[in-house]
């Protein structure tokens, strides 16, 4: 990318970013009103992960969302394993992204905040950080930061990377500009032959492009091998969990809710919104008089609407039957996987493209169902209450596509070796 065109796509984030501040101001700039998380997004760190950056080289690993960080917590393991002589620097956008990796690895590995897609403060953390190698997860494209790498010859890894066929619409409309970005990437790994070749059709060259499974089955596999949190017992009896619910579904959820409570004495019911500070799903719940605890409250109650982040793969162990919310709206899908893990059977929407693959693996191997309404969804958590040995079946069946489809982060491991060897 041109200096022209870092000059100007410096004015339009900026632009973005203060029209951006109303909204999203506490979030960028710290909710305790310390303004620290604001420093680290311009560049700017503490003595002690300057420090601590200074005593080797460095491996910087971005991830964008909570999904992206979970999915890659096995291979940021093992990097961080494998190439003790490097130190780890995982960098989030949210706050939430970050208190997760606070809580998720370990105090090895240095977390930050991804700086501002400034040139000026892109620049000023490459100074202070200095990586070796810069891998993103996913697809995600940072135009000045890619520039700046790639000047400083850095090599770009873009590990399990993913373009849905929505935003390959959305990039083709910008090809130019985003063929520009591409060209810095020195690596796509692409996790499906589609998402390669939609990469392909965006510029990236093809010696470039390489497809390995989706690091999401090694996440869950680590998943089902992991020891059982204290913290969260069984209930009694049957439980239906409703996780990573949107806005948009909160009011078919409480409806399914109310409507399976009704009916069915014995059942307990598990809701977990997305976004604990943007859900309407206590307002809802209290307007249809429906008795319900907050598992911080750490009562015992048949209903419970988990306020908390982390601990929705909990959940997914101890129920019977899981409801993967995102997809029953036009949000493309929260990780269907997860549920597999612990052998239960998932219900998914029809929104569903961030998991295309994945899901598409789910359907032929009958471990799910795609509902089309909160009507048909209904009807499926009914028919699996009523056929708990189809319900474990459908289970047993995920659980093998989750074995069969395993092992990418033995792949990319590699890969990075590589990388590392010949930069």
């Amino acid at each position: 990318m041109t200096y022209i065109f870092a000059a100007i796509y410096d004015v339009i984030y900026k632009i973005g970013l203060l029209c951006s501040l109303p909204i999203f101001g506490k979030r960028l700039f710290g909710r305790d009103g310390k303004y620290h998380d604001f420093f680290q997004r311009c560049g700017i760190y503490d003595k002690e992960i300057i420090s601590r950056v200074k005593q080797k080289k460095t491996i910087w690993i971005h991830t964008v969302s909570i999904g992206e960080l979970l999915a890659s917590l096995p291979l940021i393991g093992e990097i961080s394993s494998k190439f003790s002589n490097y130190s780890v620097i995982v960098s989030c956008v949210s706050r939430t992204g970050r208190l997760i990796a606070e809580e998720k690895l370990p105090e090895d590995i240095i977390k930050i905040f991804l700086p501002f897609d400034f040139s000026l403060t892109v620049e000023l953390a490459m100074m202070k950080l200095n990586p070796e190698i810069f891998i993103s997860i996913e697809t995600e494209i940072w135009p000045n930061l890619f520039r700046v790498l790639k000047r400083k010859n850095i090599p770009i890894i873009v590990l399990n990377g993913r373009i849905s066929q929505r935003s390959f619409k959305r990039y083709l409309s910008v090809k130019f500009l985003i063929k520009r970005i591409i060209s810095s990437v020195d690596l796509f790994v692409m996790r499906s032959r589609a998402d390669a070749e939609r990469i392909i059709l965006l510029g990236a060259e093809k010696k470039k492009v390489s497809v390995t499974k989706s690091i999401k089955f090694d996440q869950a596999y680590y998943l089902s091998l992991s020891k059982k949190s204290p913290e969260i017992e069984k209930f009694n009896g049957p439980t239906v969990v409703f996780g990573s619910i949107h806005r948009g579904e909160e009011q078919g959820v409480v409806e399914i809710a109310s409507k399976i409570i009704e009916k069915y004495r014995d059942i307990n019911i598990v809701i977990v919104p997305r976004a604990l500070d943007r859900t309407n799903i206590f307002n809802l719940l209290e307007e249809r008089g429906l008795l319900f605890e907050r598992f911080s409250s750490k009562k015992t109650s048949k209903f419970l609407v988990v306020d908390r982040y982390g601990v929705l793969t909990e959940f997914y162990r101890i129920c019977d039957i899981a409801y993967v919310g995102g997809a029953l709206v036009p949000a493309g899908g929260q990780n269907p996987l997860e549920p597999l893990a612990f052998k239960k059977p998932v219900i998914y929407g029809k929104f569903h493209w961030d998991f295309e693959e994945e899901w598409d693996l789910i359907l032929k191997a009958e471990a799910g169902f795609e509902v089309n309404s909160f009507d048909e969804c209904l009807e499926k958590i009914e028919f699996l209450l009523n056929n708990p040995e189809i319900c474990s079946k459908m289970g047993e069946s995920g659980y093998k596509v989750i074995y069969e489809n395993k092992g990418a982060t033995a792949q990319m491991l590699e890969l990075v070796e590589n990388r590392l060897i010949s930069s």
